[in-house]
């Protein structure tokens, strides 16, 4: 027999499986409605704070319909500002809100409105009404939290070369600029309203005196949502390791504040779910509760 042969009836050994590096915990449904609030709350005071000349030059704002929330932007195609943020969440969605969405948004001249789905999402075919509408499933991103458990005392990332400081009015302008250079809008007069502004908590990290990264963290009724992030770790930026740092200090300072649930995403998803942004977010507690799916209709210029 030819050692061909041979080899072929060695038993297959399965291959070992995959260990996520971070925890992922199935959360029932009321606390993914929890998780999903954090957010809406805060997008609701975010668009509250919107100076209104500059909300009137950007057809800017934000609508709900019982606990359901939408916004509308007619100037900046970006996803935040003309999205569905809760559909299917708090109560059933149906077939008619769907549709009504859908011509309010081409009402309003936007030709790629977004709505948000997760596992725990009603009904189940919302996915199909969506497709059926000519919307796709465009990515998506890992919805993490943790709860208030302290980390521990000594820091959990290196600051050698780094300091953290919080934003005040007095750099509102500095942080508000980094934040639009980096995304190519004309949102500081929007971003700078939010200093100062009960349950907003704005960082920035620097290096050699520059800005280098920052995130914001909103804490409304014991939950806190962390997000308006740049660079985007894994997206504008290679390294995870300054958005780590910053969030460490925004976990430390919002148990201090007294929340008690902390919601963040990981916008680079790997379906491995490994990697240093999840390394770094298992260090600072949290764990995965689901992945938010996006549709939107494809780019005008997609073939």
């Amino acid at each position: 027999m030819s050692t061909a042969a041979l080899s072929e009836l060695q038993p297959v050994v399965p291959p070992e499986p995959h260990v996520p590096e971070i925890g992922i915990e199935e959360v029932a449904h009321e606390m993914s409605r929890a998780i999903e609030r954090a957010e809406v709350n805060a997008w609701l005071d975010l668009y509250d704070a919107a100076p209104a000349d500059f909300a009137a030059r950007h057809g800017l704002s934000i609508a709900r319909d019982g606990d359901l929330v939408w916004t509308t932007c007619t100037t900046i195609p970006f996803i935040h500002f003309n999205c569905v943020k809760n559909i299917g969440v708090d109560g059933p969605a149906a077939e008619e809100q769907v549709d009504a969405l859908l011509e309010h948004y081409r009402a309003a001249g936007i030709l790629r409105p977004w709505f948000y789905t997760s596992p725990h999402t009603e009904p189940s075919r919302l996915r199909c009404w969506l497709e059926a509408r000519g919307l796709q499933h465009q990515g998506g991103w890992e919805r993490i939290f943790r709860d208030a458990t302290p980390p521990a005392a000594e820091p959990l990332f290196p600051t050698d070369d780094v300091s953290v400081e919080e934003v005040t009015s007095e750099t509102a302008a500095e942080w508000a600029a980094f934040i639009d250079a980096r995304y190519r809008l004309p949102t500081s007069p929007w971003l700078m309203a939010l200093v100062g502004r009960k349950g907003w908590y704005h960082y920035m990290l620097k290096r050699d005196g520059a800005v280098a990264a920052v995130r914001s963290l909103f804490i409304s009724g014991g939950a806190a949502w962390s997000g308006i992030d740049a660079p985007v770790p894994g997206i504008m930026a290679p390294s995870f390791d300054l958005d780590a740092v910053l969030g460490e200090r925004l976990v430390r300072d919002g148990i201090a504040a007294g929340a008690k649930l902390f919601v963040a995403d990981i916008e680079a998803p790997s379906p491995e779910r490994d990697g240093p942004a999840y390394r770094n977010y298992a260090r600072l507690g949290f764990k995965i509760a689901y992945f938010r799916s996006h549709y939107s209709y494809l780019p005008a210029y997609s073939s």
